[in-house]
């Protein structure tokens, strides 16, 4: 019996771990949202995901600012890209603690990575 519940929480963390662009809860933390139009206007909201150390390609046809934000001890840092292959870097935004906003017109993709 209690091998069959620790291996189904096995799967479940696994499983979890390996989702790859799992939405932000709205808990503070790392997120990174993106926008249509400048300044991270919630009216502009398209989506957000909780970034993570595998720097996987993000991408978007088309957004405009990015609203990054890390814990209070670690960090959320992209890099912002003008084509759709994460190759043309518009935008780096360093090793954000907080929550930061970044105009970023025309963006197609990006690579954001958390406590790496």
């Amino acid at each position: 019996m209690h091998l069959k519940f620790f291996s189904a929480i096995i799967s479940l963390v696994v499983g979890a771990s390996l989702a790859s662009a799992k939405e932000c809860n709205g808990g503070g933390g790392e997120c990174v949202s993106h926008f249509h139009g400048s300044s991270c206007q919630g009216t502009n909201f398209i989506g957000d995901y909780v970034p993570t150390c595998g720097g996987n390609c993000f991408q978007y046809s088309s957004f405009d600012s990015l609203l990054v934000e890390g814990s209070l001890f670690l960090g959320t840092d992209c890099h912002v890209y003008s084509d759709y292959n994460c190759q043309n870097q518009i935008v780096d935004t360093g090793n954000i603690l907080g929550t930061s906003c970044y105009n970023t017109p025309g963006a197609q993709s990006m690579r954001c990575f958390y406590d790496c």
